[in-house]
């Protein structure tokens, strides 16, 4: 996940949904898909989003719907690294430590200062996505120069088994 390409929302309110995703298309650099419930949108996981913004209930998709905490468990077993926010009109710390347990990044509750919080989700998603990547970077720098220093050892003790190199340079 290097950048942000593709956000879902995914919410059984499509004026809540369109809202959220008019705030957040001022950024053109990701596009926003909009689901009115969780087993559409896992159809359409072909369309590979990074981040999405999950409600916790689906009262108006139907009976039959997967609430917030089921969908959210389907994606992150079939696609961990795809980072999910629960976007919620419950105020309750259970239900927000619940969706934490089992792998959402944030839960927003739908709030005026919901739209500003997901807005500041996304670059933190982002700073972190930068931050593993030098994090990556430093790991394999770090292990390629052990890598360079065992080599060096290992001809500097090669040269001087063979006698290439001695104790005594002719100098001394």
């Amino acid at each position: 996940m290097q950048h942000i390409k593709t956000i879902f929302i995914v919410d059984d309110d499509p004026t809540q949904a369109m809202m959220l995703q008019d705030y957040l298309s001022k950024y053109s650099t990701f596009s926003v898909h909009i689901f009115n419930s969780g087993e559409e949108s896992l159809k359409n996981f072909s369309l590979d989003p990074q981040i999405v913004f999950l409600d916790y209930n689906f009262d108006k998709a139907g009976k039959d719907a997967m609430n917030g905490v089921e969908i959210l468990k389907e994606i992150k077993a079939a696609h961990p690294k795809v980072e999910v926010v629960m976007f919620s009109g419950q105020d309750k710390i259970e239900v927000a430590v619940n969706t934490m347990k089992y792998g959402a990044f944030d839960y927003i509750v739908k709030s005026e200062s919901a739209f500003h919080r997901s807005e500041n989700v996304i670059f933190n998603l982002i700073k972190r996505m930068k931050l593993q990547g030098e994090a990556n970077m430093y790991k394999k720098l770090t292990i390629s120069f052990g890598i360079a220093l065992l080599a060096m050892v290992i001809l500097v003790i090669w040269l001087y088994k063979t006698g290439l190199i001695s104790k005594n340079p002719g100098w001394m």
